[in-house]
């Protein structure tokens, strides 16, 4: 291996450096597709399989409260994409629970607006 090539996949504090898409075996979708980056994540608990990464082990530990797909991202310092199929691997083995965020209350109507701004004018 060229010493140019090494320098690519080798970190001096960190060691072997694994490019993020051999963290998914090349998959760029997760199985879920509902899976948004504002989904609030959550594990389950009860048994978990050996055969799980660190990277999945981290996720798990990190959802034990529960935890937005963005800043579980953030937290483990890999692409959103990358833990997105992440999770989406742990939610189809029954591991973490997936839901979409609080429902944030709708626009107000246009005659809504009005009457307020009418009330402010009167003042």
């Amino acid at each position: 291996m060229s010493d140019r090539m090494q320098d690519q996949w080798l970190d001096e504090d960190a060691g072997p450096v694994v490019p993020a898409y051999a963290l998914t075996r090349g998959r760029v979708r997760p199985s879920n597709k509902d899976i948004d980056i504002v989904a609030i994540v959550t594990a389950i608990g009860g048994p978990t399989p050996v055969s799980l990464g660190p990277e999945q082990w981290m996720i798990l530990s990190l959802c034990a409260r529960s935890a937005s797909l963005a800043d579980i991202a953030v937290a483990i310092d890999l692409p959103l994409g990358v833990v997105r199929v992440l999770v989406g691997d742990l939610h189809e083995q029954g591991l973490v629970k997936v839901r979409p965020p609080a429902n944030v209350a709708r626009f107000p109507t246009e005659k809504l607006l009005t009457e307020v701004i009418g009330g402010l004018q009167a003042l």
